[in-house]
């Protein structure tokens, strides 16, 4: 086992944390109970949908970007 290997579990529980609290703020801005699941996870997936079709974001190229990142840094890339 190298070195990176722990250095990529710190960085990726890290990622992991963010999501979390990124999850938690908007079940609580939506008043929802405050249960992580598929659902919120969908619910969380559908209003970041809606705030980039005001926004004139192109989701799907956000989502096959972030697809990308994600492959990369699993892989233990940063």
């Amino acid at each position: 086992m190298s070195l990176t290997a722990p250095i990529t579990s710190l960085f990726n529980a890290r990622r992991i944390a963010i999501a979390r609290c990124a999850l938690s703020a908007a079940i609580a801005a939506r008043g929802d109970y405050p249960v992580i699941s598929d659902d919120a996870v969908i619910e969380l997936l559908a209003d970041l949908r809606h705030f980039c079709a005001a926004r004139r974001i192109d989701f799907e190229k956000c989502d096959r970007m972030a697809d990308a990142h994600f492959e990369t840094e699993i892989a233990g890339g940063r």
